[in-house]
């Protein structure tokens, strides 16, 4: 992952690196704070005809908890955002879509994390013969289908699939 030379290595992971980032500020003022370096990842707001969201149910060991969550993943090095919502749709629901558009990118925790998460909307599924690629070996999840509206009322679905359903609720009415 990339670093500045005035950025100092803490933890190189396997996920993501923690730095220590000597910053000046506009004003002038120094700080150095520690960094949560991430590669990007993609979420895919992947949408039925009959306009219910496909999501992904998953214990998350950080949270020690089950959440809702839209099809996302990691990006690798060098790898088109679309290409890698392509991989994670099929990978974790065994579908893929005939449409692609982009929602936008979000960045879920500027105040110690790189991370962008690039959201696309996907239509037009089809399951794919043979159940498609195969999920990552440390993933256990359930597909489950809910409208936008039903997601927002949730209080299991992670920031990416609230905003997500958000974007389409005011998109499509």
């Amino acid at each position: 992952m990339s670093h500045s030379s005035a950025d100092t290595l803490l933890h190189a992971g396997r996920i993501f690196d923690l730095i220590a980032r000597h910053s000046v500020l506009p004003s002038g003022l120094e700080q150095t704070i520690d960094v949560i370096v991430h590669p990007g990842a993609v979420g895919v707001a992947a949408l039925e005809a009959d306009g219910r969201l496909l999501l992904v149910r998953q214990y998350r060991p950080a949270l020690e908890a089950w959440t809702l969550e839209i099809p996302a993943g990691r990006l690798e090095a060098g790898e088109d955002p679309l290409d890698a919502a392509r991989r994670e749709l099929e990978e974790e629901t065994g579908r893929r879509a005939g449409s692609w558009s982009t929602l936008r990118p979000i960045v879920p925790a500027p105040g110690f994390c790189n991370e962008v998460v690039h959201l696309f909307e996907a239509r037009d599924l089809v399951e794919v013969p043979g159940g498609g690629l195969e999920a990552d070996p440390d993933e256990e999840i359930e597909v489950l289908q809910r409208t936008p509206r039903e997601i927002l009322a949730s209080g299991e679905a992670d920031a990416k699939t609230l905003i997500a359903a958000l974007l389409l609720e005011r998109r499509n009415g």
